[in-house]
């Protein structure tokens, strides 16, 4: 069979799966999109209800917080136009205009639900597939059969309540942040969000406007930074590069005073154990805010439940509460079932190879592509692994034997322990990316690109870590990359420019008036010491 007639099923339509089957589409490939609901983006489609069985969406209120020169696809930019951090309505129409500029759309089975992934019959010779569907109002469910599956459902379909003593018995409304859309509900009520990632302190700031107080409960406390950075510059396009103008350690230490001067009063309640890098920050404007006005009030842990209320770690109790969030994270599981052992969840995590391919598969036909929780852009990272998973089915890109993967895994498995706190699809975004790109041999050779053009080496190098950089070279090269990685600051500063000013005063005046000063200050010292 030729690679141009080989399929492949992609599961899920979300940010992983519309850079699945563009890729697949960019080596030839015939691939088949199911997405179980009835349009295309993920938990980036904004929807105030489950109809479609969908229930993992961003609230009514969600930005990015990374900004949109970082974590855009290598190929589409963003409008230049466009803020630089991104109401959830932006990213929809982001990838709506994805998927109708590289005709994404036709390939794609909406309302269709992959309930069963096995290996077919032939598989040991094969490597082939059944992917078993039902479509919504169908009665019978349609198996069919693909050369290679690439399953880009994400982690976010089981969420996870912890087991707190007297839950059970707990009066009040107890809901998961996969359920919390708008704040309505909550108005006027006592309110307590329990955990303080990024969804709990968003959920907990959006109610605090309408609720009559908001207590949130968190055990290890957070780093809190702000989408803006020096300058007012996005945060993300001076903390995520290859090399910095100082040693990446102290580089590290320098942004950590820095946020401790920025929010010190706030880490009387919030200061963490562990070290910035750990745990992915607290980006948020509107917490401090919150806490200085006394909407939100941090609490510890919760310690157990009460009928109307809590008792916290610390021994203080809150009562009278009317309902708790939930933003405990989710447990890493497929939301189909899986006839494969090297599918099967170990100790509730699934171990794969550079986190996309699963370990012990006879053939290399299948891969988990966005299992992976980045410190910054999550975009660039699923279209690298989008790229290397077609190659790796088409036999362009080998992997090593199953010792070597496994010996990988077991190795990056106890790095990331040592860097992170507990959870194995933690990864440094930039690290990632290089790692990943290397694979699909799209990584630069900076030091070949210096001799002809040393500018473009150094803003690779030295400046933001962009994805068109990996569009220099290799496999999907694309002659727009030069000019995207040069204007980068131009599009970053368009959409702040909208109103016009007169013009600057011209630099040398101030070179003037400082020589002015330094003159009169050399006169008076003369004369004093004379």
């Amino acid at each position: 069979m030729g690679d141009s007639s080989k399929t492949v099923a992609v599961i899920g339509c979300g940010v992983s799966g519309l850079a699945a089957v563009k890729c697949c589409l960019d080596e030839g490939l015939q691939p088949t999109c199911f997405e179980r609901s009835d349009d295309l983006g993920g938990l980036w489609n904004y929807r105030e209800n489950s109809k479609h069985e969908v229930t993992t969406s961003v609230y009514r209120s969600t930005t990015t917080n990374t900004s949109k020169e970082s974590m855009s696809f290598s190929d589409f930019l963003f409008p230049d136009e466009w803020p630089n951090f991104l109401h959830n309505s932006y990213m929809k129409r982001y990838l709506d205009m994805y998927a109708d500029k590289f005709g994404l759309k036709k390939h794609i089975h909406f309302s269709t639900r992959v309930t069963r992934l096995a290996q077919a019959p032939d598989y040991e010779s094969t490597g082939r597939w059944v992917v078993t569907t039902q479509a919504e109002g169908a009665a019978r469910q349609t198996s069919q059969e693909f050369d290679t599956v690439m399953i880009c459902t994400g982690m976010l379909n089981n969420p996870n309540i912890p087991e707190f003593p007297g839950l059970e018995g707990f009066q009040g409304k107890v809901i998961h942040s996969q359920a919390f859309r708008r704040p309505e509900e909550f108005e006027g009520k006592r309110v307590v969000v329990v955990g303080i990632g990024n969804s709990g302190a968003d959920a907990a700031t959006d109610i605090s406007r309408l609720a009559s107080q908001v207590y949130l409960s968190t055990e290890r406390g957070a780093w809190i930074t702000s989408r803006i950075g020096d300058y007012g510059m996005p945060w993300d396009l001076d903390f995520f590069r290859r090399f910095f103008r100082v040693p990446a350690k102290l580089h590290l230490i320098l942004h950590t005073e820095s946020i401790k001067r920025q929010f010190e009063m706030f880490y009387n309640s919030l200061m963490p154990a562990h070290g910035l890098t750990a745990r992915e920050p607290l980006i948020t404007e509107d917490l401090p805010g919150c806490i200085l006005n006394g909407t939100v009030i941090i609490k510890a842990n919760i310690a157990r439940f009460t009928k109307t209320g809590m008792v916290f770690g610390d021994g203080t109790t809150e009562e009278d509460i009317d309902a708790v969030i939930m933003a405990t994270g989710y447990k890493d599981t497929l939301p189909f079932k899986v006839d494969c052992p090297a599918l099967e969840m170990k100790d509730g995590r699934l171990p794969l190879y550079k986190l996309v391919f699963p370990l012990g598969m006879q053939h290399n036909t299948l891969s988990v592509n966005g299992a992976i929780k980045p410190f910054g852009a999550f975009i660039p990272c699923v279209e690298l692994q989008a790229r290397w998973a077609p190659r790796v089915f088409k036999g362009l890109a080998e992997l090593p034997s199953q010792p070597d993967m496994e010996a990988e895994v077991k190795a990056t498995d106890e790095a990331m322990k040592e860097a992170f706190l507990p959870s194995h699809r933690y990864i440094n975004p930039v690290a990632y990316c290089i790692n990943v790109a290397s694979e699909i041999g799209v990584e630069p050779n900076f030091l070949k690109l210096f001799f002809t053009d040393p500018v473009l080496t150094l803003r690779c190098l030295f400046g933001p870590h962009v994805p068109y950089q990996y569009r220099l070279e290799g496999p999907g090269k694309n002659d727009g990359a030069r000019k995207a990685i040069n204007t980068v600051w131009e599009r970053v500063l368009k959409p702040t420019k909208t109103r016009p000013i007169g013009p600057k005063e011209d630099a040398r005046q101030h070179v003037i008036i400082l020589g002015f000063c330094i003159s009169v200050l050399v006169v008076v010292t003369a004369w004093l010491l004379l």
